[in-house]
């Protein structure tokens, strides 16, 4: 014969039982489901990015244009967003990449290189160029990069 204390405390392990709702686990899932529509919900940027990294460049691709800059003592990170200046056409999309790089000296430089890739007519246009977060414009910034190179 079962006590009701061995009972209320799990049998043989001593811990207190839980009690488990009817229905728990299906409201748990439901809101693992709902995070996951949500989640698929936000607007990918995976081929604009690509589009961007294949277009043509200076000696080959985009995307070889800026692994040459970044050297081999830099790093590449890609990303796209709507930009609010062309907040009227829902077709473009600003790609940029951000290239983080360590000079031979040591000195810590930045470069980003934007691109807006138009969707509806498939055309990539590079838009802007920034060394250290400041604006270049092509001439200074096709300079800026080429002393960082040298150095």
């Amino acid at each position: 014969m079962v006590s009701l204390a061995a009972i209320a405390t799990g049998g043989r392990t001593g811990r207190p039982l839980r009690c488990v709702k009817p229905g728990a686990g299906l409201s748990r899932l439901a809101a693992v489901l709902l995070v996951f529509a949500l989640a698929a919900c936000g607007e990918s940027f995976d081929q604009d990015i690509a589009a961007v990294k294949g277009a043509q460049a200076p000696g080959g691709t985009t995307e070889e244009f800026v692994n040459q800059i970044a050297g081999a003592r830099g790093q590449v990170a890609w990303s796209a967003s709507k930009p609010p200046r062309y907040k009227d056409n829902p077709n473009i999309v600003e790609v940029v990449a951000r290239i983080d790089k360590t000079t031979r000296s040591g000195a810590k430089r930045q470069v980003d290189l934007a691109w807006v890739n138009n969707r509806q007519t498939r055309q990539v246009a590079l838009e802007r160029v920034a060394i250290d977060g400041q604006p270049q414009n092509f001439a200074t910034g096709a300079l800026g990069i080429l002393l960082m190179q040298l150095d």
